[in-house]
């Protein structure tokens, strides 16, 4: 029995495993890294627009874009090391958060969401200047 009880752990553990799959997302030709993400609503608000903020805990200044589904283009230029953007609003829908610098060996990120009302999102630049997994929070 106590073997058994073993087999099937090992059997589970090597089904959890073999059931991941890692898939590349990343744009060789422009060297940017894409993600996807969507956001559900778990409350109720006044049909508020969406928003976003960055923030920039890299060592290089950023430029953040936010490309929405008609793209319209909200750009905020030169975001600081160790600062934040203000929240920023725009229409729901698939969007494309982009981050650029013109850093020598510091490579462009981009990352998709669809963001619907009620929601925002905040996009952390990590200490080696990549983008961290965004937070998603309903409003």
């Amino acid at each position: 029995m106590k073997y058994l009880v073993r087999l099937s752990v090992k059997i589970c553990l090597i089904l959890f495993v073999s059931s991941c799959t890692v898939d590349s997302l990343e744009d060789t030709a422009n060297e940017e890294s894409t993600n996807s993400y969507s956001v559900v609503n778990s409350q109720s608000c006044d049909n508020q627009d969406p928003q976003s903020q960055l923030t920039n805990n890299g060592s290089v200044a950023f430029t953040f874009q936010i490309i929405d589904l008609n793209n319209n283009l909200i750009e905020l230029v030169n975001i600081a090391p160790n600062t934040s953007t203000t929240w920023v609003s725009f229409p729901e829908g698939a969007t494309v958060f982009n981050v650029t610098s013109n850093t020598t060996g510091v490579s462009d990120d981009k990352v998709f969401i669809d963001m619907s009302n009620c929601s925002e999102v905040e996009i952390v630049i990590n200490s080696i200047n990549k983008i961290d997994s965004p937070v998603i929070n309903s409003l």
